[in-house]
């Protein structure tokens, strides 16, 4: 079996477990050893020598773009990560939507879609079934040659917007703006705070990138894997 065929095959399976896992919130201890099983033979077959090159500094920057590059749009499919796998409460005021990562050098946003929950359907001044909350965690991302499958980062701020879904309520103003919810609100008022201090915020190795997948292992052990999102059909 070619080494293309044999990650094809392993992509494919852990693809297929992190959808019966639900991206990993309902995995057993059994599908998690499974998860990091086909993780680490995955890690022995990325094709990329320098998965961290998009985050070098000017000075360090190779003279060729390396490609498969971590610059892009990303969407989570799995995870262990227990900061994540917490955030799908039946109890929670919002509904929790895809995740994802958007990763523009310097910056790395951690992005999450909250929508409105089921159980708000009701409730006035809640949205409709297409509102939707983007929440991004604003990070600025550092490697180097010496280091190349290591990011560090450094926390700098938060953006949240929203999208009420529809066009003409959208631009309807701020009083109808506040009749159809808190998406509809931030969608006519984006918050985006950004200080000028810069605080440590961890760092992440990238154990397998290509075209199509990328995945990573925190500092404190635990894995994401993100699949790019297609230009055309991004949703942040």
């Amino acid at each position: 079996m070619t080494s293309s065929s044999e990650q094809q095959l392993l992509k494919d399976d852990l693809v297929a477990l992190a959808s019966s896992t639900r991206r990993g919130f309902s995995a057993s201890r059994k599908d998690r050893d499974k998860a990091k099983s086909i993780i680490n033979e995955l890690s022995k077959l990325s094709p990329t020598e320098e998965p961290a090159a998009a985050y070098y500094s000017d000075t360090q920057a190779t003279s060729d773009d390396i490609v498969p590059s971590l610059a892009g749009k990303w969407t989570l499919i799995y995870t262990d990560a227990p900061d994540i796998t917490s955030l799908d409460s039946p109890l929670s005021i919002q509904k929790l939507g895809r995740i994802g990562q958007e990763c523009d050098p310097p910056l790395i946003k951690n992005v999450i879609e909250w929508k409105r929950p089921d159980w708000a359907s009701s409730l006035p001044f809640s949205g409709d079934e297409d509102s939707r909350i983007l929440q991004k965690i604003v990070t600025e991302g550092a490697s180097t040659p010496a280091d190349n499958s290591t990011v560090d980062l450094k926390l700098v701020g938060l953006e949240i917007s929203g999208t009420n879904g529809s066009m003409e309520e959208a631009n309807s103003g701020l009083v109808n703006s506040l009749l159809n919810g808190p998406a509809a609100l931030l969608e006519q008022n984006p918050i985006k705070l950004q200080g000028p201090l810069k605080g440590p915020f961890g760092k992440f190795d990238i154990l397998y990138l290509d075209d199509e997948m990328r995945i990573s292992k925190t500092y404190q052990g635990y894995y994401a894997v993100n699949v790019r999102q297609e230009k055309g059909n991004e949703w942040f």
